[in-house]
């Protein structure tokens, strides 16, 4: 028994002692362009909601942090993992709430609305099933399986200023800058760009070794750095936006 109990040890430490933590920060160079004021032009609870907002195309603190960058490990050879629990992408105050989710590809994304008023679900996937589908009253749920790893925007055919995205990864080591705040309760963008968040971030549990760190933003493109993750302790990973490139189209 005492033998068994040891293997056992033995084998849960192995699968959590050679891995590290990715910590790093998103930052902008120079002055960031001022966010263009949202405007809605039909249904009055959008109307209502809507006013007084901001494109969340591009967020940048006071900080010079970035909102909403994806950021993931490819890690050769980890076996990815789908949640048991489905991500939910919901349509709140007339908005894709979040803004940006990322998930693992293969997952199912509940997608949903929490508005009192019809909203349309457009995907612009090229490598996925690009879906279209309205959803007439709030608590409605369209299950979506994204197979392929992908950045897909998704639109509403009924409220043009609405967009959002699912950023689908080979991956089970990933975040996005911005989403909480030091509390840990999620952040508006009006309130991430009056912050001083520096676009921190952490990525742990990382098996160590050579990965290669990919940073995704809608507006500015990708960006990727190779480092040798250690078997414990951090490794400092920074970009700005100079590091990112936008894909040719």
């Amino acid at each position: 028994m005492k033998v068994l109990v040891g293997l056992l040890f033995g084998i849960m430490l192995a699968s959590t002692a050679f891995a590290g933590t990715i910590t790093g920060t998103v930052m902008y160079d120079g002055d960031a362009p001022a966010r263009p004021a949202l405007t809605a032009t039909k249904d009055q609870h959008c109307i209502d909601t809507v006013a007084g907002t901001k494109s969340e195309a591009l967020v940048v603190s006071k900080g010079k942090g970035i909102k909403n960058v994806v950021l993931y490990a490819r890690v050769r050879g980890a076996k990815v993992v789908v949640p048991d629990k489905n991500p939910v992408m919901d349509q709140k105050a007339c908005a894709y709430y979040p803004h940006v989710l990322a998930v693992v590809a293969g997952s199912t994304v509940d997608i949903t609305s929490s508005d009192p008023i019809a909203h349309n679900v457009h995907s612009h996937a090229k490598e996925n099933d690009a879906i279209n589908y309205q959803i007439p009253q709030p608590g409605k749920v369209i299950p979506h399986k994204i197979a392929k790893a992908e950045e897909i925007k998704f639109t509403c055919d009924i409220h043009a200023w609405m967009t959002g995205y699912i950023v689908a990864v080979n991956s089970n080591y990933f975040t996005v800058t911005g989403y909480k705040d030091a509390d840990g309760a999620w952040i508006s963008s009006d309130a991430y760009e009056k912050s001083a968040d520096a676009g921190a971030y952490s990525i742990a549990d990382v098996p160590a070794g050579k990965v290669r760190v990919v940073a995704w933003h809608e507006e500015l493109g990708s960006a990727n750095k190779i480092v040798e993750v250690p078997a414990s302790g951090d490794i400092a990973v920074n970009f700005t936006s100079a590091d990112f490139k936008k894909r040719a189209k």
